[in-house]
């Protein structure tokens, strides 16, 4: 099989993403500190500074490719990070004047057993069975909230059932979607930063 040597993660449908990758690894990860300061300078709580950051870090990939190199990094960084937190914030505060809160409107026939193995057999507990040493180091390298929602999605649980359960847990603060996408999206990129598309580990340059 003939290696791609530019982005030997990405599989050949993925093409934006790859493209999306590259830029993101280029520009963004070297500014990782100045997206956590602007997440802990916008934040209106500070319980909320890691979820920002990490909706940042998910709206800046998503993004990357409008950057002009013309224009200063640092300054479009900022304005992307105050704009998305702010926003984030609001629909925070307007989330909790609803009724949605009330316990009698959460849906929990699947929360209440968070080790049920799906229909795959691959559970919570019994995951280290189906991956080889080189994915189990990989996932003991992520932040435990990535590696959770990761592994619920993989042991078959829909975004709504990963919500709830990490709710139940404390692993998330509020009923947000879009917070388990972007972790899910991050547990991904750094699982492929790790891990080869044949599961191998990748050896450090």
């Amino acid at each position: 099989m003939k290696k791609q040597q530019t982005a030997p993660y990405c599989h050949d449908s993925e093409k934006s993403i790859c493209e999306r990758t590259a830029l993101f690894n280029e520009l963004i990860l070297p500014n990782l500190n100045l997206v956590y300061k602007l997440s802990i300078q916008f934040s209106s709580h500070r319980q909320d500074i890691d979820e920002n950051y990490n909706e940042c870090l998910a709206n800046l990939f998503r993004y990357i490719h409008t950057y002009d190199r013309e224009r200063s990094l640092q300054n479009w960084i900022y304005i992307c990070c105050k704009r998305l937190i702010v926003d984030l914030d609001r629909r925070r505060a307007a989330f909790k004047t609803t009724d949605d809160l009330n316990p009698e409107h959460i849906i929990s026939h699947y929360a209440e057993d968070t080790e049920r193995v799906s229909g795959n057999c691959m559970g919570m507990n019994n995951y280290r069975e189906f991956y080889n040493d080189d994915i189990l180091q990989a996932l003991e390298r992520l932040n435990p909230i990535y590696r959770e929602a990761l592994l619920l999605q993989q042991a078959g649980y829909k975004l709504e059932e990963i919500m709830e359960i990490a709710l139940r847990r404390g692993t998330l603060a509020t009923r947000n979607i879009e917070t388990v996408k972007s972790r899910l999206f991050l547990a991904k990129l750094k699982m492929r930063q790790m891990i080869d598309r044949d599961g191998n580990g990748r050896k450090k340059k």
